[in-house]
């Protein structure tokens, strides 16, 4: 009886202390993805600038988290960074390129579109 309560304990603490010490790179590459294909999904024209400078600020963050976590992990885990950093990056580029071709298309439309009298 006694030994069975003190085997319970031991796989109680063992539990515990894996919890405790759960892998840092793991933890981050699920936390990048989530925030990678949340922006991917997102309907940029139908977002508030406010929340673009969340998603900006929340991407600063993650990248001051890569610093410290980059040295523990694989070679599996960087590559998978890599591909997501360069997905969220395609994916701003194209938000920036669309918000850039109607800035200009409205500029080339109040030139061009002028009526000479």
């Amino acid at each position: 009886m006694m030994a069975k309560r003190f085997f319970t304990s031991c796989v109680a603490f063992a539990l515990g202390v894996s919890v405790l010490m759960a892998d840092p790179a793991s933890d981050f590459i699920n936390k990048y993805e989530l925030f990678v294909d949340g922006v991917v999904v997102l309907d940029k024209d139908n977002t508030l600038p406010e929340t673009m400078d969340s998603l900006k600020y929340v991407y600063k963050e993650l990248t001051k988290e890569y610093k410290g976590v980059k040295k523990q992990m694989t070679q599996i885990q960087l590559e998978k960074y890599y591909n997501l950093k360069a997905r969220y990056q395609k994916t701003v580029a194209v938000w920036n390129t669309k918000r850039g071709a109607k800035t200009v298309g409205g500029w080339v439309k109040g030139v061009v579109g002028k009526k000479k009298k």
